[in-house]
């Protein structure tokens, strides 16, 4: 269901006639959904199970690119409120996923399977940043993927009461040391099934 209804809340503008094939759902679903959001989430939460004994870890001193993407991150709840004035979904998904491609990038940048031999104090920092991230962009994402998002959040040991845009941001961080649950996928990958011949 969920992949359904965001196919749907992002590809066609409330109100207005839309089109669908199933090629360009299953297109979409795997692209956004599969690839990068959920991809996204699976690679930190097994990178901090593996290295970080499945427990949050104790960030360091955030430099400039951490703050950067948390602070883009942050900017889109403001712009979530300006289109959601028009009902404007599927510009509110456009917001959403912007953060989860910078996210990405940050994850390629930063390299924290690389870090994790020379620096490991910072390959906690940037699975830190990544953690809190993701919260964020779950929280955000919940009212149209509310199963995956909230499965994501299960697994960042988000209490039911911090899942609201109240929680965004400092006022809500993730507690370093916090145990993790063994993270499993999300988002699947869709693939159709073959014709039986």
């Amino acid at each position: 269901v969920d992949q359904i209804r965001y196919f749907f809340m992002r590809e066609v503008p409330f109100g207005q006639d839309g089109s669908y094939s199933p090629e360009s759902m299953v297109s979409r679903i795997n692209a956004d959904l599969a690839n990068d959001f959920g991809n996204l989430a699976q690679r930190v939460l097994s990178m901090i199970h593996k290295n970080c004994g499945a427990e949050l870890p104790q960030p360091g001193d955030l430099v400039a690119a951490d703050e950067a993407l948390l602070a883009l991150i942050g900017e889109q709840l403001g712009e979530i409120r300006r289109v959601m004035q028009d009902q404007a979904i599927h510009r509110m998904l456009e917001a959403i996923w912007q953060g989860v491609g910078e996210a990405n990038r940050y994850v390629d940048e930063q390299a924290p399977w690389a870090l994790r031999k020379s620096d490991p104090a910072r390959m906690r920092t940037v699975l830190y940043v990544l953690a809190e991230a993701i919260r964020n962009l779950a929280i955000m994402a919940l009212s149209v993927v509310p199963e995956g998002a909230g499965r994501m959040l299960d697994q960042l040991a988000v209490a039911p009461e911090a899942r609201n845009f109240a929680a965004l941001g400092q006022g809500g961080a993730l507690t370093p040391g916090s145990l993790l649950p063994k993270p499993e996928p999300v988002f699947p990958r869709h693939v159709e099934a073959e014709a039986e011949s």
